[in-house]
């Protein structure tokens, strides 16, 4: 008989405000319920602004940096020894776990480093892609934070030896002039942890690359899982002759709604709807153009904050519609709308999660084409409803479980490495 596998003291740190909605901080509560249930026991390190506590686990608001004005996104965890040793003595973690590049990763690194316990990082974001719709400032962030994080966290860490160049993939290097750059950094923070992870293969096989190979054994694909919310909600509006298509996420470039707003423009047909979820710095500009559209409607519906309440609206869509390109990582938006079993029309060749023929239109990312497959899902109605079963059937597979077990995986082999 195989003996029961120990509980383990599990520490999450994330800059992030908590559980604000977004795919990170969704990702976070939903690992954190996960290994919860199943019976670990989980403290959540957050800042202490606009903290929720979790009812599933312990949890600390923590003190934070942001800018005036600055947007939420920017928060970063304050760092210093004298917290780390407050917060190691405080809790006898097993494992710590960050989720974000900012005050987190180091503030998690040295409770690592004072616990003498593994440091586990996922890597969310794709900081290549960001090039494209924020040009500047992510040049800036290129030449100045990214490139000195990762000698910070490897000083922070204590971490010897390790091996960062830029990646030998020539396909490394076609988002940006600063992309291979890039991979190089963040291959220098991931050597400073015991192990990495990210829902996005392409983001791990870069990363390893640029190490030359030698982060190999660190780097794990390891997909988000979808809440219940979206695998158990059943469609409550009556297909008819109307099309809805809806986007969900928040209204800034790098998402890139702009280029859905004109290609819905294009359609010109009255016998379609577009629904916008979400807030952001481009609202104004994208209710300005939306304005100027003369057939079918386009209605902003705002921030939700309950799971079930955005697994509703996108059942309710008939077809779901992600216009990022070469930006998101697994793309948490995909694999919810396939658990809800709605079609789904993309343009990021990168993405994989949720996605595939059966169940998801891939089109090139300019509005001309996201328009040309808008229309051919529009006068395809049983296309529409094949691929909507079949949406979930891939939505099944992509369970909190699945994900709760490849996390436990990736802190058992960092344990026993240690």
């Amino acid at each position: 008989m195989t003996p029961p596998k120990p509980v383990l003291n599990i520490g999450l740190f994330t800059d992030d405000f908590y559980p604000e909605s977004g795919g990170v901080s969704r990702s976070i509560q939903l690992q954190l319920q996960q290994l919860s249930a199943a019976g670990h026991r989980v403290t959540l390190f957050a800042p202490e602004k606009e903290l929720t506590p979790p009812t599933e686990a312990a949890w600390e608001g923590l003190p934070y940096w942001r800018a005036p004005g600055s947007p939420s996104y920017l928060c970063s965890l304050q760092v210093g020894r004298r917290l780390a040793r407050r917060i190691a003595s405080d809790h006898p973690l097993d494992v710590v776990h960050s989720q974000n590049e900012r005050g987190s990763i180091f503030l998690a690194a040295q409770v690592a480093d004072e616990l003498g316990v593994p440091h586990v990082h996922t890597f969310h974001s794709n900081y290549v892609g960001t090039h494209r719709s924020t040009p500047i400032a992510s040049g800036l962030n290129s030449l100045t934070y990214l490139d000195w994080s990762g000698r910070w966290l490897r000083r922070t860490a204590r971490a010897t030896g390790g091996q960062w160049t830029f990646p030998s993939d020539p396909e490394a290097g076609v988002d940006s002039p600063f992309a291979r750059r890039d991979w190089r950094s963040l291959a220098r923070l991931a050597s400073a942890v015991d192990a990495f992870t990210s829902p996005a293969g392409f983001l791990v096989d870069s990363i390893v690359d640029a190490s030359a190979g030698t982060l190999a054994g660190r780097g794990h694909v390891v997909a988000s899982g979808v809440p219940d919310a979206f695998v158990h909600v059943e469609r409550k509006r009556p297909r008819g002759e109307v099309t809805r298509f809806l986007s969900c996420g928040r209204l800034c470039p790098e998402k890139r709604v702009d280029a859905l707003v004109d290609a819905f423009g294009r359609l010109g047909r009255d016998d379609a709807e577009l629904h916008i979820v979400g807030t952001g710095p481009t609202e104004g500009a994208l209710r300005q153009k939306a304005a100027r559209i003369r057939h079918g409607k386009v209605r902003f519906l705002g921030h939700f904050d309950n799971a079930g309440l955005i697994a509703q609206e996108i059942a309710d869509a008939d077809v779901f519609v992600l216009a990022s390109y070469r930006f998101d990582t697994q793309g948490m938006v995909l694999a919810e709308a396939a658990a809800a079993g709605t079609p789904i029309l993309y343009c990021d060749d990168r993405l994989s999660v949720g996605v595939g023929p059966d169940n998801a239109l891939l089109t090139g990312p300019e509005p001309g084409e996201l328009a040309a497959g808008m229309l051919a899902l529009m006068d395809a109605p049983e296309r529409l409803e094949a691929m909507s079963a079949a949406s979930r059937e891939r939505g099944r597979v992509l369970t909190p479980a699945a994900m709760r077990d490849n996390y436990l995986a990736v802190y058992r082999q960092a344990i026993a490495a240690r």
